[in-house]
């Protein structure tokens, strides 16, 4: 049996097949999955798992070298957005208008919806490169 980081297995497996430049979705309940995409959902209560957690948790398995928000999040869910600059400090960002997001996380491999109320909570991740000497800038463990 698998002895920590996460034990959700279908997230495990999606994570697992990440490669590098791939695009994977943290999501809220309201966001517009769209309708043939793979989605893991993690939600159990309103609030349960939060986005941060799910975030953490997942920077805990795959490096990122740059991700992607909606440019509303910083008026709508303000603590959210500091707290990603806290800890992506050497990735790119994409900060896109509302639809233009949504548009842009249309190749995910995979949506991770959580139990997160607050608006503005999505999140896309880029993986970054496997090889140390070109993604250990990028790797951030909680």
């Amino acid at each position: 049996m698998k002895k920590g980081g996460i034990l959700n297995a279908q997230l495990m497996y999606e994570l697992t097949k990440l490669r590098h430049r791939d695009k994977m979705v943290i999501c809220d309940v309201g966001f517009p999955i769209p309708k043939d995409a793979t989605v893991v959902d993690v939600s159990l209560i309103d609030g349960v798992p939060d986005a941060m957690t799910t975030l953490k948790a997942v920077l805990n398995e795959i490096i990122v070298e740059e991700y992607a928000v909606s440019a509303s999040m910083a008026k709508r869910n303000p603590k959210y957005r500091q707290e990603l600059k806290a800890i992506f400090q050497n990735q790119a960002c994409k900060e896109l208008a509302g639809q233009d997001f949504v548009d842009y996380t249309k190749d995910a491999k995979f949506f991770v919806r959580t139990g997160e109320f607050l608006p503005y909570s999505n999140i896309l991740l880029v993986s970054a490169s496997g090889v140390p000497s070109a993604s250990s800038q990028f790797d951030v463990r909680f």
